[in-house]
């Protein structure tokens, strides 16, 4: 029995160059690859932070300095959702908000 089986990779009618070209070209579909860590992550987890010291050391109470930074966060991932169509995130949102009230 041959190893092949007669069976190809790259289809006889098509260049190597064009599948070369293909494979390492990004797709187009708009799905961003999980392991991407762009500004719209970062700023939060640093900005959020310091903005929460200043506050503090301004002499605002920290339970409304959570409810603030709360509230802005909620505003920035709703407007985030609402300018990118993501409907993998308003399901996740969906799903974490059934979660926090306890039904599944």
């Amino acid at each position: 029995m041959p190893k092949n089986s007669g069976s190809r990779a790259v289809p006889e009618n098509v260049p190597a160059s064009a599948v070369l070209q293909q494979s390492t070209t990004p797709s187009l579909t708009g799905e961003t690859g999980t392991g991407r860590l762009s500004l719209a992550h970062v700023l939060p987890l640093t900005v959020f932070p310091m903005i929460g010291g200043a506050l503090h050391m301004a002499g605002m109470p920290t339970s409304d300095i959570f409810a603030f930074l709360g509230g802005c966060g909620g505003i920035g991932a709703a407007v985030t959702i609402a300018v990118t169509g993501g409907r993998r995130t308003l399901v996740a949102l969906a799903h974490g908000v059934l979660a926090a009230a306890g039904n599944k």
